[in-house]
């Protein structure tokens, strides 16, 4: 059933076309098994990367419809926030939860190097127009830039009093800006990576932050839903653009189709023209936030992350009259009632990142089907971290109800496995006694739900 019809809408900021979400399109990127956190396309058009909760990347071929998957490059230790496409494309690199950058060869399908430093996730990554440094955003207060030609890092950017948001070169390579939730912009060196200055200061976090081809301007979106053009020269606001009642989370500029767009926590998604900063084109998405954007190099479409295991196109012009939505909402782990706690609990704290069926559907997570009883760190064709290989425990009620007891980092250090601790007893007696239950089913988690409930009112009975 359709769920909503394009129109146009004349709002304070000019005549622009509005769309409601499209979820059908056959050229949608389908592969990922969670949330979607970054989208780019390759400059020629013809490929793009993705990277997910899941802890992959997916490199995709756009020449064909539908798109299909050249390659999962799975051997990170976290989510994958953010990838870029070397000058050339033929490597990459990415950013990840586990607070490693990673540089790729694409042709060959192999890490080239992998970058250590930061402490904490490192959640943005810019590369400069040559392809010879990336510098990185990270939450552990700091930004690194990375010399990529001589596989060594360079310095280190200290000075901010939060998290490091997001990271931008200037046009011309010489200067690295960053963006943090202690909302500042900061201007530093490349060369040496000496701090220029404080280029603005905010006020509330700044979370987006991109490098106009002009050389003299920057874009930046806020935690308290402003978005604005930045004068570098004079460190003044030149321009508002029209804000977001949610704090923007994503940025895409480009320069040869002279378009930027901007996604926010709401799921709005604006379009702007560059000439002129009128807004060209507008889309609401209901079902969740705007992660990620990738404009396509027709100047008509545009992709973008959220919370589907897909990456979702817009059409952004002609118009589709109507915009089908397709998937199942809430998501499966956004469910806050209507089942048995103990399935509730699996809902909103594993099935993000694990099935109950054979069928691992590329989750971060193994599958938990037939958990109890095997071996720790022993199923085929999944990628454990060395935490769990070289443990020797069984997975029994007993050493569940302890993992999430102490939680994973405490009862097996150095596990990949999120911060999950419950330390309410009954919560964790639940969700075992469902757990028992639904991993020897095989039953997709909405069936087990329900064949769960029919045993406990057959055993009241």
């Amino acid at each position: 059933m359709p769920r909503v019809l394009c129109f146009a809408a004349v709002a304070l900021f000019g005549l622009i076309w509005t769309a409601l979400p499209l979820r059908a399109d056959e050229r949608n990127l389908k592969g990922h098994g969670g949330p979607v956190k970054a989208i780019v396309v390759s400059e020629d058009g013809t490929r793009a990367l993705s990277g997910s909760f899941d802890y992959s990347m997916i490199l995709w071929d756009l020449t064909q419809t539908p798109p299909k998957q050249l390659h999962g490059f799975d051997d990170h230790d976290g989510a994958v926030n953010d990838a870029e496409f070397l000058p050339g494309g033929s490597r990459a690199v990415s950013a990840s939860d586990d607070g490693t950058i990673s540089l790729w060869d694409l042709k060959a399908r192999k890490l080239i190097k992998r970058f250590k430093g930061h402490s904490h996730k490192v959640v943005k990554i810019a590369v400069n127009q040559d392809g010879s440094k990336a510098v990185s955003a990270s939450w552990d207060r700091t930004a690194r830039i990375w010399d990529l030609a001589g596989g060594q890092p360079g310095p280190v950017l200290k000075g901010h009093r939060n998290t490091i948001n997001d990271v931008t070169f200037s046009i011309d390579g010489k200067h690295v800006f960053t963006a943090s939730y202690d909302g500042t912009i900061r201007q530093w060196r490349t060369s040496d990576g000496e701090e220029v200055g404080e280029l603005f200061s905010h006020g509330w976090g700044v979370n987006v932050i991109a490098a106009l081809p002009d050389g003299v301007r920057l874009v930046f979106g806020g935690l308290n839903g402003f978005i604005g053009i930045l004068n570098i020269k004079t460190g003044k606001i030149d321009r508002p653009l029209r804000p977001s009642e949610r704090p923007f989370l994503s940025l895409a500029v480009d320069a040869k189709l002279n378009l930027a767009a901007a996604g926010a926590g709401d799921g709005r998604i604006s379009v702007w023209d560059m000439a002129t900063w009128k807004e060209k084109f507008s889309y609401e998405n209901p079902f969740g936030p705007a992660w990620a954007l990738a404009l396509l190099k027709d100047g008509k479409s545009l992709y973008f992350g959220s919370l589907d295991d897909e990456v979702i196109l817009w059409q952004m012009t002609p118009a589709k009259p109507f915009e089908p939505a397709e998937g199942k909402y809430p998501r499966r782990f956004q469910i806050t009632e209507g089942i048995d706690p103990g399935a509730l609990q699996f809902a909103r704290k594993c099935s993000i990142c694990h099935t109950l069926t054979p069928d691992t559907a590329n989750r971060a997570g193994p599958s938990l089907f037939k958990l109890f009883g095997r071996k720790v760190g022993t199923l085929p064709g999944y990628s454990y971290s060395k935490a769990l290989t070289s443990r020797t425990f069984t997975w029994t009620p007993e050493t569940v109800e302890a993992l999430f007891a102490e939680g994973p980092e405490n009862y097996v250090p150095g596990t990949k496995m999120p911060l999950q601790k419950m330390t309410d007893p009954q919560e964790r007696k639940a969700l075992i006694a469902f757990l028992k239950h639904a991993t020897e089913t095989g039953k997709p988690a909405n069936e087990a739900y329900v064949s769960y409930e029919a045993v406990k009112k057959k055993q009241k009975n």
